[in-house]
C-alpha cells in the first residue's frame, strides 16, 4: 500500500468501528489479507472498549474478515456473513489452477475484497465468499478459462480443508532480520538475498519490503517472486553461540 491507500484503509476500518459503537452492534469488514489484518488490529487497538476477531471460514485461512463490536457485546451471538461455493470442472479432465479460478471470478466483476481463500483440489475448488456475492457468482460462473464448470452452494462446514504441501525447514539465524530468515528459508546466501530484497521482490504479510534489516516474527508469511512462499512457524531459544532457533514451513507454489 502507498500512503494514500493506507489512509483510505484506515478510514474504512475506523468507519466500521464507529458504526459498531454508535449502533451497539457487531459489524464485519470485507476480506483482509494478512498485512491488512495487522493494520486493522493496530487501528482497533486505539479504540478503548472495542473488541474484535477475525474469521475466514476455517482456522488456517489467510484471507479473513474482521468482526468489530463494543466489548460488552462479546457474548452476543453473531453469524459471520460468509458463504461458500464449490466449483467443479465438467470438461475433458482439465484441472484449472488457483489463478484460473480466481481470474474467472474476478472476471465477473467481483472485487477481490469480496473473495476469501480458494481451496483448490484435483476434483473441484471451494471458494469462500462474502454472502452478498454468492448468488451472483452461482448464477453467472459457467467457465474457468476454457473449461466448463458447475457451481453449487455448500455450507462453510463442508469446505475441503487444505492439505498444504510444504517442506519443514529448521535451523538457526544470527538475528530475526528478513535477510537472515529468507536466506535460511530459500537456501540463498545473505549476500545474494539482500539485493533481491532491495529490488522489491519480497513481501512480508503481503506488503512489499525492500529493507533487508526488516524484523520478522513468528507467524509472518514471506512471499518471494520466483522463489515461493514460507511461513515462520516457531521462534525458539538461542544456541550456545547466540543464534536463534527457528522452524519454517516452505510451501509448494500454487
Amino acid at each position: 500500500m502507498n500512503n494514500s491507500d493506507e489512509k483510505l484503509f484506515e478510514a474504512r476500518i475506523k468507519d466500521l468501528i464507529n458504526i459498531a459503537q454508535k449502533n451497539a452492534v457487531k459489524r464485519a469488514s470485507n476480506f483482509l489479507d494478512p498485512g491488512e489484518q495487522q493494520m486493522a488490529e493496530y487501528i482497533a487497538g486505539k479504540f478503548p472498549g472495542i473488541g474484535f476477531y477475525f474469521e475466514g471460514g476455517y482456522p488456517e485461512a489467510e484471507r479473513r474478515i474482521m468482526i468489530v463490536f463494543p466489548d460488552y457485546l462479546e457474548e452476543q451471538p453473531f453469524v459471520p456473513p460468509l458463504g461458500a461455493l464449490r466449483v467443479t470442472p465438467t470438461g475433458d479432465h482439465k484441472h484449472p489452477g488457483h489463478r484460473d479460478y480466481l481470474g474467472a471470478i474476478l472476471g465477473l466483476g467481483i472485487a477481490r475484497e469480496k473473495t476469501g481463500d480458494l481451496l483448490v483440489g484435483r476434483e473441484h475448488c471451494d471458494v469462500i465468499l462474502k454472502e452478498e456475492v454468492l448468488e451472483y457468482i452461482g448464477l453467472n460462473l459457467a467457465r474457468v478459462g476454457s473449461v466448463p464448470v458447475s457451481v453449487e452452494e455448500i455450507s462453510i462446514r463442508e469446505i475441503s480443508r487444505p492439505n498444504a504441501a510444504f517442506k519443514e525447514v529448521k535451523g538457526t539465524v544470527a538475528s530475526m532480520r528478513l535477510d537472515a530468515v529468507a536466506s535460511l528459508a530459500f537456501g540463498i546466501s545473505r549476500s545474494k538475498i539482500a539485493p533481491y530484497i532491495k529490488g522489491e521482490n519480497l513481501r512480508v504479510n503481503f506488503k512489499t519490503v525492500k529493507d533487508p534489516s526488516t524484523p520478522v516474527k513468528e507467524g509472518d508469511v514471506i512471499s518471494a517472486a520466483r522463489l515461493g512462499r514460507i511461513k515462520v512457524i516457531e521462534v525458539g531459544g538461542q544456541s550456545k553461540k547466540g543464534r536463534t532457533f527457528i522452524k519454517i514451513h516452505k510451501y509448494a507454489s500454487k
